[in-house]
């Protein structure tokens, strides 16, 4: 796995728990929360970075009924930044493919928790 592929995963994580924190531990809610956390990797990451993070941050606006802690919200970060690292450029310049993406992730992590509860 290259360096850049490894980016791209911690950084997913990185944002979906972030939010996931914001949106219920501090109470900002997740459209606040995500809009932060987008706007702050906008300013501080490169292009592909800043998209995967604002992708990975769609994970953290979950209710706790789909994504039920931080521990799940960093796992559901894991999935979509795997499948982000790992999915060619498909559909570039047209819009919807990173909440589709992340919808996708939020999905197979319910699903994964669920053999948990």
């Amino acid at each position: 796995m290259d360096r850049g592929k490894i980016n791209t995963i911690l950084c997913a994580i990185l944002a979906a728990i972030i939010t996931w924190y914001l949106n219920h531990e501090m109470g900002y809610g997740a459209i606040v929360a995500n809009g932060l956390v987008g706007v702050v990797g906008a300013i501080l990451l490169p292009g592909a970075l800043a998209g995967a993070n604002f992708t990975a941050s769609f994970i953290g606006m979950s209710s706790t009924a789909v994504i039920p802690s931080i521990a799940w919200a960093g796992i559901g970060g894991l999935v979509v930044g795997i499948v982000i690292a790992y999915s060619p450029e498909v559909y570039a310049g047209i819009g919807g493919k990173g909440g589709t993406t992340a919808a996708c992730s939020v999905q197979i992590t319910r699903v994964i928790s669920s053999f948990f509860r």
